[in-house]
This record gives structure tokens, sequence and C-alpha cells, in this order.
């Protein structure tokens, strides 16, 4: 089978795959609302300690954190979940006996993990929301939920989703059981290991510093703030600031993708 993409050929393997795994699909649905009801908890402080919070002359809520953070476990436990179905011998004989690509069965997984599942992720956040803001402003008259203003979310937030997923994607082809914990064992590994080879070259760079803060996630790889012995105060300022945002936010998903779909041509 070559790896052409034929629509009527997708069809046919996308209702076999939600025939025999609608009650896994099923089950993403939930995931995201529990998501959603303890983003909701935790940060809505009057929930958690009114006494406290009726002290105060007002309360800002603002609901995009809950966003992205539901966005980024959602797509981290279907992408995984998806491409470690693919990659397992354990399936069913209809599904190995499709006339189906690599490409096809990639492109089933990718469209279920990434597009289908940040929209049910905005559907549910906003439903979710859309009950708990009068609840929030019943109990708690002094809130107000600010929609307006993407607080704590920015463009290098969408790392967190879409290089994160295609990271679990390519951790599901390739390490197979318990593929989720390997990889993010894998990921949090990586990233103690380049902080610490950062922090290591500065301070060779820098002797006399006595304080250094930067961001221990390599994608804020610019953010850099260096006291000295001296008295300075540096805040460095990167030219390849836009070439370094280029590659995280932009090539290194597409990067990750194609290797995930060649290590799962292999393996079909």
């Amino acid at each position: 089978m070559n790896n052409t993409f034929d629509i009527r050929r997708f069809g046919w393997y996308a209702r076999v795959e939600f025939r025999e795994n609608w009650k896994a699909y099923a089950l993403f649905p939930l995931i995201i609302l529990v998501i959603q009801l303890g983003a909701i908890y935790q940060l809505c402080g009057p929930l958690r300690d009114y006494a406290y919070y009726k002290q105060l002359t007002g309360y800002m809520l603002r609901p995009y954190p809950s966003l992205l953070l539901s966005a980024g476990i959602t797509l981290w436990l279907v992408g995984s979940f998806s491409f470690r179905y693919l990659a397992t011998p354990q399936k069913s004989l209809s599904a190995l006996t499709l006339p189906v690509s690599a490409f096809e069965r990639f492109s089933f997984a990718w469209i279920i993990t990434v597009p289908v599942s940040l929209l049910l992720v905005y559907l549910f956040w906003h439903f979710s929301w859309a009950i708990a803001t009068p609840i929030i402003k019943v109990t708690y008259p002094k809130a107000f939920v600010e929609y307006n203003k993407y607080y704590g979310v920015d463009i290098y937030s969408s790392v967190l989703i879409f290089v994160y997923t295609a990271a679990f994607m390519l951790g599901a082809v390739v390490f197979g059981r318990f593929s989720l914990l390997k990889t993010l064992s894998f990921v949090f590994g990586i990233s103690v290991v380049l902080y610490f080879i950062k922090l290591n070259l500065l301070q060779l760079l820098i002797p006399d510093t006595t304080k250094m803060f930067f961001s221990p996630a390599p994608y804020w790889g610019t953010f850099l703030n260096i006291e000295t012995a001296s008295g300075l105060n540096l805040w460095p300022r990167s030219t390849m600031q836009l070439p370094y945002f280029v590659w995280w936010v932009y090539c290194l998903p597409m990067v990750l993708w194609v290797i995930t779909f060649l290590k799962l041509k292999e393996k079909l």
C-alpha cells in the first residue's frame, strides 16, 4: 500500500476505528470536564477560602489559564492513546485488513488528537465556565470574571500544547507500553539537563555572577536577568529571538510530526 491519501478509504477506516473504540473516545470528554471543574476550583479563591476573600474589596477571576491547562493535558492523553493504539499489534482483524495506507492511519490519529480535541476542549471550557460564572457571582458577588484578557497565556504557551503533544505522539510510537509516563520522564529529564547546561555555561561566561534568573523551560530561552558582584543588573536581549520563536512555535511540532509518521510507517 502506497502512502497516498484517499478520502473513501479514510472514511472506511474512521468508521471502523470509531465503532471499535467508541468507549475510549467517549471517555475523553468526561476527562476534559473533570479537568475544567478542577481548574475552576483552583482558580477561584473564594470557593476554597471564602472567609479570607470576603474581606477583600474585589476579586479578579481569569478563565484562560484553565483553557490552556485542559488543552495541554487532553491533547497529551489523546495523542498517547491514539498513536499507541496505531503502533500496537493487538488490533482487531478488521482494522488490520483494511486497505489503508500508513499516512491515512497517521492522519486519522492526528485529526482526533489535534483539531477534534482542541474543539472539544474549547466547547467544554466555554460550557463549564458559562455554568460556573453565575454560581460564583451569587456565592461571591465581588468576583469579576475577565474574559477579555489572555492573562497568563501567550504565544509561547502553544509550545505546551503542540510541541509537547507531538512529543507524546512520538513517544507513544517509540516507547510502546506506559508511553505516557516514559515520555513525561524523558521530556522532564531533557529539560533539567538543558537547564543545568545553560546555568553552567552562563557562570563560566560571567564568573562574578551573584544572582541569575531565567526560565527553566527551554522555549523561553531568550529571557535572562543577571546580577553581578560589582552591582551590575544585566538584561541581555538576543538578536536570535525571532528564529528561536519560529523554531519552537512552528518548526519543531512539524519536525516531530514527520518523525512520528516515519516511525509509525516502520511499524505498520
